[in-house]
């Protein structure tokens, strides 16, 4: 097993180096956000009520630094950076490392990972992230707890439309929302999203509208074979899945890019 493969898999301490790490307190002035941040939305209400907290109580758990030019760049804490900005404190307690640029990274990746606030665009940008790092789904998984299927349900987000995206970062659409539009075909997502904002729909009733029967003739107009069955395997692969035929005849999965294709092969355990 490789180094990486090693360090990832134990989560953010088996990241961190063994020697030094005792926290210290700096000027807060001498440390800037780090620019790779994985979080770019915070929520200002959440961040006031911990801007509260910390100038009463202080800021109890320290930020990790790493140097940087004449002053320190901000590793993994951004949330807590913010707000003690907000709560105009001087100094605050770090742990200063010497990391490379990957580690770091990494760290700040896997830090907001393992949070459970961050809006799952977010929450898919940063596995991508990871992904062209080199890391597989699995070993992601196994770095911020969650399982694999989650890890790869999550990825599926980023192949959204813009409109997609934004509804979804705005808050119009939750995740489960977001995997029911996929499930239509592309030229039909437009319309379902419209419907999904403006009418308040659940996520079972966008799950039936994406993968409704689509026209046919007056002769044909009758229930789809295995009807619940193909309902419930479109809901877990958050695909369009269709029976032919009751008894002998075909299950026929529907994808509309390369990368949904991928993914149904890898929930399949293919190796390639």
């Amino acid at each position: 097993m490789s180094k990486k493969t090693r360090g990832l898999g134990r989560g953010l301490d088996a990241l961190l180096p063994k020697t030094g790490g005792h926290p210290t307190r700096l000027p807060l002035a001498l440390i800037r956000p780090n620019p790779d941040q994985p979080r770019r939305y915070f929520d200002e209400e959440a961040l006031a009520e911990l801007a509260a907290s910390i100038k009463k109580q202080g800021l109890l758990q320290p930020l990790l630094v790493r140097p940087r030019g004449e002053g320190y760049e901000l590793v993994a804490g951004e949330r807590r950076y913010r707000a003690a900005q907000m709560a105009g404190l001087a100094e605050v307690p770090v742990v200063v490392r010497e990391l490379d640029d990957r580690t770091a990274l990494e760290l700040a990746l896997v830090e907001n990972l393992q949070r459970e606030d961050l809006n799952p665009l977010e929450e898919a940008q940063g596995y991508q992230r990871l992904v062209d790092m080199g890391y597989s789904q699995a070993e992601i998984a196994e770095a911020v707890g969650k399982a694999r299927s989650t890890v790869t349900n999550s990825l599926r987000l980023l192949q959204l439309d813009e409109a997609g995206r934004d509804a979804l970062l705005e808050g119009n659409i939750s995740a489960g929302h977001a995997r029911a539009l996929l499930m239509a075909p592309p030229e039909e997502r437009p319309a379902l999203l419209k419907r999904m904002v403006q009418e308040g729909l659940s996520v079972r009733q966008a799950e039936r509208l994406a993968s409704r029967p689509r026209k046919k003739s007056a002769s044909s107009r009758r229930e789809e074979p295995y009807a619940e069955l193909a309902r419930d395997l479109a809901r877990q692969l958050g695909m369009k899945v269709r029976f032919t035929a009751e008894g002998r005849g075909r299950l026929e999965i529907y994808y509309y890019s390369e990368e949904e294709l991928n993914a149904l092969l890898e929930r399949l355990g293919y190796q390639g």
